[in-house]
């Protein structure tokens, strides 16, 4: 059964042809650029002639576009710095022949450099899986700035077995930089609002706890506890810029 392959992309030229390279089984790659103006469109080239450009604020609306530029009834999303094995992209082939279900889950594995970081991430800096296999007319991202929502409709398949290589930070300085720029996008979409809830000692621990022991970031140990803090104080740093940028 064919399968379409989509990739939100800005400026990724040091890390799209891993992703791309693990895309064999795909029978369509769909590649949306966004105000991209490094190598990434010349290595795109290389694996598919369906490359199209444009300018978006939100996520979500680059998102939609992509899904509708795509030609198959399944739809498998990566982002650029995420890379298929054999043995999921062997998953993903057949489930999408079981008739019954509409879209899947599939977990991810984060790194930071080489070092796989199993336990402790919240959504606000990487999630750990995400409904990315889907029929297209089972899947509608919501307006948002970072990490927005969607809706799904349809029967949901049982969780993948094997999960998708998420490099997504070379080093704890690119982890931070990711950090500083999810905040900002947050402080975004928070103007107009009461930022009085987001100054929460309560929360900043109730945060911390969640990812340090309720999902193990102990076990990553500094990493870990790293991740867990910038998890706390993810939505105190994103209110105080939206505070500063109003004067």
């Amino acid at each position: 059964m064919s399968i379409s392959v989509l990739i939100i992309a800005r400026n990724e030229e040091d890390k799209i042809e891993n992703s791309l390279r693990s895309l064999k089984f795909a029978s369509e790659i769909v590649v949306v650029l966004d105000r991209s103006t490094d190598k990434t469109k010349r290595i795109c080239k290389k694996y598919t002639n369906k490359i199209f450009h444009g300018t978006w604020v939100c996520e979500g609306e680059r998102r939609n576009f992509g899904i509708k530029k795509c030609s198959n009834e399944w739809i498998f999303e990566i982002d650029a710095d995420e890379v298929v094995s054999d043995k999921l992209s062997n998953e993903i082939c057949k489930n999408i022949r079981i008739k019954k279900f509409d879209y899947f889950y599939i977990p991810l594995l984060n790194y930071i450099g080489t070092k796989p970081i199993k336990f402790g991430w919240m959504g606000c800096l990487a999630p750990d899986g995400k409904f990315c296999l889907f029929k297209k007319e089972s899947k509608v991202w919501s307006k948002g700035l970072v990490h927005p929502g969607y809706q799904l409709k349809g029967r949901k398949g049982p969780r993948f077995r094997f999960y998708i290589d998420h490099y997504m930070s070379k080093n704890l300085s690119e982890l931070i930089n990711r950090f500083n720029r999810n905040t900002s996008l947050r402080s975004i979409e928070l103007r107009g609002e009461s930022l009085k809830k987001f100054y929460s000692v309560r929360k900043i621990v109730s945060r911390f706890l969640k990812s340090f022991v309720l999902r193990k970031g102990f076990k990553e140990g500094r990493l870990g506890l790293i991740v867990a803090l910038l998890n706390a104080i993810y939505p105190y740093i994103s209110a105080i810029k939206s505070e500063f940028s109003k004067n």
